[in-house]
This record gives C-alpha cells, sequence and structure tokens, in this order.
C-alpha cells in the first residue's frame, strides 16, 4: 500500500492534519522563470557571466532544438543569468545536438554600475 496515495484526513490527530495542510501550501505552485532569449545588442550594457552548453541527449529526438536549448536556459538559469544570447546550435548525429550560449545578468543591480563587458578570448 502507497502511504502517499492512501494518506486520509485523521479526525483524530489534527497535529498531523496541519502538518499535511502546511507541508502542502509550501509546494511552489509557479515555475521559476529561466533566462531570456536576447539579441547581442540588446546585452551590451549587462554583465558577462559564462559560456554555457546545452545538450539534447541520447536517443531519437526530431526535437533536438528545443532539447538542448531547454538544457542551456536551465544552466544559465543555475549561474544566475537573465539573459542569453545564442551563439551555436550544430547537430551531432540525425536526431542530436548541442547549443552553446552566452549568459549574461541583465538585472538592474548589476547592469549598471559600470561594469564592463569584456568578451573571452576564443582559443584557436
Amino acid at each position: 500500500m502507497n502511504p502517499l496515495t492512501s494518506f486520509k484526513l485523521n479526525r483524530g490527530n489534527p497535529t498531523m492534519n496541519l502538518a499535511f495542510i502546511f507541508l502542502l501550501l509550501s509546494i511552489p505552485l509557479t515555475a521559476k522563470a529561466q533566462p531570456q532569449v536576447a539579441e547581442m545588442a540588446s546585452v551590451q550594457n549587462c554583465h558577462y557571466l559564462n559560456k554555457v552548453e546545452g545538450s539534447s541527449g541520447y536517443g531519437k529526438n526530431n526535437n533536438w532544438q528545443s532539447l538542448a536549448k531547454y538544457s542551456a536556459l536551465s544552466r544559465a538559469d543555475q549561474l544566475g543569468a537573465s539573459h542569453v544570447v545564442w551563439d551555436q546550435l550544430y547537430s551531432v548525429g540525425n536526431f542530436n545536438g548541442v547549443v552553446i550560449a552566452k549568459a549574461y545578468n541583465c538585472d538592474s543591480d548589476t547592469a549598471n554600475k559600470g561594469i564592463v563587458i569584456v568578451e573571452p578570448l576564443a582559443l584557436e
């Protein structure tokens, strides 16, 4: 018997009932906003964080671009990015691929305080 599906409010134990209700109320109902996709011109006054990569994973994915972009946006979100600029999108076989993006923080607290964006040097 699964305790999660068989749980019923117990009229004899109000403390347990309140704990269960508070547990349900503590679960966030809205998803956290991910970084916004932007063009390079719109992030001129933003703080460059780092390069992020996203992969579609393995398997036959006809929509691998969306999976790879979602993966890159999730990584940018972990860095605290507010915006990303797509840099490269390339396939790995017919059904998989990788996206490379630049992550920026454009929040008003950091974007306009004299921070100069320095692009990383390309190693060739």
